[in-house]
Order: structure tokens, then sequence, then C-alpha cells
């Protein structure tokens, strides 16, 4: 029997009967257990996983960000009158039209702090708007976002140039409108991150690094970044943050290695060829991450040569990890993934595209399993 960790109380009491009468006590363990909790094999192969409720309306929420007070999801992307829904429970949506004519662009809608972002495109245009009202009302901030990334980091959304500048954009709360800065070296700029003191940015396939003190302004070189670079295999790297730690990792012959900092000029190798324990291959690493309760968990697409499964990777330091089990065989893109505010769970779908409004899963990897023991 398996359940959440809100539900034991009511079990614990009902085993109280079973346990007088068997001469047995009823006791709980992690659903999820091995050697350790990010080392190890793990021990036994639960599915920590279930099913969300149906939405109202019931639709297919592909990308979902919360700003603090609501939750922001498309449910229309690339169609004509743009529509965003926000909530508060992630069962009632209401519907906030963010444009008249254009369509929402996939995979970049932001919430930083307060903000939420989202970009729009009409006749091969984009166009960058912002809502400080919990997405009630949005404000058109300018066009020329084709080519362009964004990253949300620290309470700025960061628009970057997809041409090779030193010019970027940062949007804020308090300062919705685009304002332009400047990196101290011209790159195409991937990601920004931030890690509670300092901001780091990435740039030329993540290659190269600036941080700053405020994320704004007198941006200098991540010193030692190179060198770590040069330790880490070649493959796809992507990179995120966990408990005040920048990551930068790299998928590379099946398998995950990593560098970190947590000032974000000392690095340090994390994990060199990291291979999951029953021997299926890393194919790719998911572009969104949630961490939840000082964890980190990614999507990961995993594959046997001939079969594709997508799963989760967690890890709370960049250097140990734990495979959470797959929860959808298919070829179809990774999810995004969302934590839940107040640290209550995970959220995400089972693939990015070609499933069902009923494939929506959630989990919360922390959840424990009542057991008899003799």
């Amino acid at each position: 029997m398996t359940m959440d960790i809100a539900n034991l109380s009511e079990t614990m009491r009902q085993g109280e009967a079973t346990r007088a009468a068997l001469g047995v006590q009823l006791r709980t363990r992690p659903l999820w257990s091995g050697a350790g909790r990010f080392t190890g094999v793990p021990v036994r192969f639960i599915n920590p996983y279930r099913m969300r409720p149906v939405n109202s309306p019931e639709y297919l929420f592909e990308n979902i960000v919360h700003n603090g007070a609501v939750y922001m999801a498309d449910g229309q992307v690339s169609l004509a009158n743009a529509t965003v829904y926000t909530g508060t429970d992630l069962k009632t949506w209401v519907a906030r039209n963010a444009g008249t004519s254009e369509g929402l662009v996939a995979g970049k809608m932001l919430a930083a702090g307060s903000l939420l972002f989202i970009v729009t495109s009409y006749a091969g245009n984009s166009f960058m708007k912002t809502s400080v009202d919990n997405g009630v009302t949005w404000v058109y901030q300018g066009g020329g976002a084709n080519g362009m990334s964004f990253s949300s980091a620290g309470g700025y959304v960061y628009g970057l140039s997809g041409s090779g500048t030193t010019g970027f954009q940062t949007m804020s709360a308090a300062a919705p409108a685009p304002a332009n800065r400047n990196f101290a070296t011209a790159r195409v700029w991937n990601k920004v991150l931030n890690n509670g003191a300092r901001w780091l940015a990435l740039g030329d396939l993540y290659t190269a690094a600036e941080w700053s003190a405020n994320g704004l302004d007198g941006w200098a070189s991540a010193t030692g970044y190179a060198a770590a670079m040069d330790a880490m295999p070649s493959g796809t790297r992507s990179a995120f943050t966990v408990g005040g730690r920048f990551v930068v990792f790299t998928v590379a012959a099946g398998a995950i290695s990593t560098a970190y900092s947590d000032n974000a000029t000392a690095w340090s190798v994390g994990a060199l060829g990291e291979m999951e324990p029953t021997g299926l291959r890393v194919n790719l690493l998911g572009s969104t991450s949630a961490e939840m309760g000082g964890v980190l968990y990614i999507p990961v697409k995993l594959t046997d040569g001939t079969n594709f499964w997508n799963a989760l990777l967690a890890t709370a330091d960049g250097i140990k990890f734990k495979w959470l089990p797959p929860f959808w065989r298919g070829t179809e893109a990774l999810p995004t993934i969302c934590a839940k505010a107040g640290g209550t769970g995970l959220i995400f779908n089972a693939a990015s595209t070609g499933v069902t409004a009923a494939h929506r899963f959630e989990t919360n990897p922390d959840a424990q399993e009542v057991y008899l023991a003799v």
C-alpha cells in the first residue's frame, strides 16, 4: 500500500486494531529507498507517481509556472487570441487573454518574482508581454524577440540575443519595461542562473561563463569555469541551481557528468560518467527543473537503444544522484516540470506532446508507505 504522508495519520489509527489483533507493528518507510538517498542501486522499485486531478476547463497544459500568488499555464500554444490560464489550486483555471491576434510561443513563459512573462507571435514576428497583476492584464514590451532565448533568475527575466553580442535585456516586477544592459564579452548567451547570492550567465553552448553580484552589471569572467568544462566529456550541456549551488550537466555517451560551484568562480568536478543503475542510457536531459526540499528534479529521457522512457533524475548537490522510475514509455518529447507551492510535490505531464489530457502526473518523492512488520 502506498500513499502520501498527509494520509498517514488516519492509516496509522486504523492500523492499530490490526496491530493489536495480529501482534505486529505498523511502520512507515520511504517509497524510494536504497543504499542511500542519492547513492547505490535502489533496493525496491516502487512507482511513486499518481494521476493528477482533472482540470476545469479540461486542458493539457504543457507549461506551468508560479509567481508566488498564482500558477500560470499555457493552453493554446500557436493559436490566435493568445490565452493563458491562471489559478491558485491547479484545478480551477481562469482564461486570461493576452492578445487578440497573436499566438503563444511554446516554451517562452516565465515567472520572475511576481512578474509574469510570455512571448507571442504573429505573421512571423515575436513580441514580449508582461503582467504585474497575476495575468489579468498584459502589457506589450516590444518586438524583435525572434531568435532570442529567455531565462528567469533572481527576480529578473533575461532576454538574450542569439546573434553573438554583449547586449541583453532585463525585466522585473518593479521595472517591467525592458532595460538594455551588457555582458563583458560578446557571445551567443544561452541562460542566466541565480544561486541566491550571485548571478551566472552561460554562453556559446555553455563553454563560457560570466558572473555578477547584482545580475545587472559588473559582469566578469567566471574564473575556473573553462578548466572545469575542459575536464568534462564533450556532449550536450545544460545548467541549473540547487541549494545555492550552480550545477552544469553534460550528457555524453549515455551518462551524466557535472561540474559545480557555490560562488560562480571556483569550480569542481562533481560526477563523471554517472550511469542509470539498471543499465539504461541517458538520451536527453530536460530543459526545465524543479527544486523541492533542497533537492533538484529534472526530467530525463532514457533508452536501451530501441525503446525510450521518460523519468526523473534527482540530486541535492550535483555530485550524488537518485534515479526515479520511468513514468512514460515513448518517443514523445520530455515534459516541463513545476514544484507545487509550499513544497508539497511536483507536477508534470507524461510527455510534452502526443498524449491525452488524462496523462498528467504528480509526485511527492518524500512520500511514505505503510507496512506491517512481524
